[in-house]
């Protein structure tokens, strides 16, 4: 998925405990812009939340339980967040249409090398791109036109190198070599023709990159859309068939408040600064 987002840090011990065992409990954690409870429309926005942080093999502290590496080789991941916000419907829909983008992308470094890698897609050369097929099946009155966001897109292509989006936030890991050579193997072999909003975009990658190199990261948000929205002054038509009420995927936007708050704890670090200094 292709801006500066607002840093959605919350001080409540409830978070740390969050936090600190990877279990997600409801919306309490989230800023409003990113998490709606259930509203009378049927709208309802809950990023998704996981069972642990750490795999069990993840390479940590004794004694603080953080990540640890070997020297010279780091895992960084960067995000483009689109800000979107998820607080309604009608203010969904308006930033989306607004910001039809967000990126994620990593670092992988070694004493050797820095490789710079990203998924992506979406160009609306083979078919429209999301944001234009969605809007263009609710002006032409289809009974399902958000299914549009479940279509996959031919398009995908790997990039390597610097990419023109700026990031609102990098973070760093260490991690081992055997980790490298992980990540490094699973970016070669994997595939990237194929693009999509629920699954195969830019944040699914760095999240697997993230999972190899043994921290699980959050990353995915589950909407449930009303039926029907005001767009413009008009009511239309979202979905008719039931299958299209939820949307779960992952957007750099959930990903970006996550590695803020893992920052914020100790568990990797802030790089923002630094990569831009470079960049520039």
């Amino acid at each position: 998925m292709n801006g500066k987002i607002s840093e959605r840090l919350c001080q409540s011990l409830l978070w740390v405990t969050i936090l600190l065992t990877g279990v997600a409990a409801g919306c309490a954690p989230q800023a409003p812009r990113l998490c709606a409870p259930l509203q009378a429309d049927g709208w309802s926005a809950q990023p998704i939340g996981i069972v642990s942080r750490f795999a069990p093999d993840a390479d940590l502290d004794p004694a603080v339980k953080t990540p640890v590496g070997d020297e010279g080789y780091s895992l960084y991941i960067l995000t483009a967040a689109a800000n979107w916000d998820y607080s309604d419907t009608a203010a969904f829909l308006s930033s989306f249409t607004q910001r039809p983008w967000g990126h994620s992308w990593l670092v992988l470094e070694s004493p050797q090398n820095r490789l710079e890698y990203s998924l992506t897609g979406n160009f609306g050369r083979m078919k429209p791109r999301y944001h234009e097929g969605m809007l263009q099946r609710l002006r032409d009155g289809d009974p399902n036109p958000i299914s549009y966001l479940w279509e996959t897109m031919p398009d995908g292509k790997r990039e390597v190198g610097k990419t023109h989006y700026t990031p609102s936030f990098v973070w760093r890991m260490p991690i081992t070599r055997r980790r490298h050579e992980l990540i490094y193997e699973f970016l070669m072999q994997r595939r990237y023709d194929q693009f999509g909003i629920r699954s195969d975009n830019c944040t699914d990658v760095v999240a697997e990159a993230g999972a190899l190199a043994g921290i699980n990261l959050i990353h995915r948000i589950r909407l449930t859309s009303p039926p029907e929205i005001k767009y413009r002054g008009r009511m239309l038509r979202v979905w008719t068939d039931p299958k299209y009420r939820v949307l779960e995927f992952s957007t750099p936007d959930v990903l970006e408040v996550d590695l803020r708050q893992l920052a914020q704890f100790g568990i990797g670090s802030d790089a923002t600064e630094s990569y831009l200094a470079v960049k520039r």
